[in-house]
């Protein structure tokens, strides 16, 4: 019994490496989004505080200068904010790329893979019709030499 050769393999390994490099730039990039993400939420938990801690300061007696401050800090933590839901959907933008190219190349390897189940199918009804030949062939003399 010969041995089954897929002729496509070395491309069905080529095509596993290829996920594997999508599967951790998807990775990377989630990575990246959830990091982006962790920033925001300091931002905005920064912002919390700076406003907890005014109005506590305006309960008692507080400098003009010192509300400023507060109002200074708040308004640039604002704009931080703003700026890091574009950073954040940037990053999401990214990972949906990456997410797509990964199911494309799973999707291209999967088809890959089913050419060569179909191969060694074929491969295994060849080996059964060869065997079968040859099965076939042996009784055909031994039933000739008997007469």
């Amino acid at each position: 019994m010969a041995k089954f050769v897929f002729r496509l393999q070395s491309y069905l390994g080529v095509k596993e490496q290829m996920e594997n490099l999508k599967k951790n730039e998807y990775g990377v990039a989630l990575r990246h989004l959830e990091e982006e993400k962790q920033r925001k939420r300091l931002l905005e938990q920064e912002l919390q505080e700076n406003v907890t801690e005014l109005k506590n300061s305006v309960r008692r007696i507080i400098a003009p200068p010192e509300i400023r401050r507060y109002n200074n800090r708040i308004q640039v933590l604002q704009t931080w904010i703003v700026e890091q839901d574009l950073r954040i959907k940037a990053a999401e933008e990214f990972a949906e790329k990456k997410r797509l190219e990964l199911v494309e190349t799973m999707k291209e390897k999967k088809s890959l893979e089913t050419v060569k189940e179909h191969s060694y199918e074929e491969y295994l009804k060849d080996e059964q019709r060869a065997e079968q030949a040859v099965v076939d062939g042996i009784v055909s003399y031994r039933y000739a030499v008997n007469e």
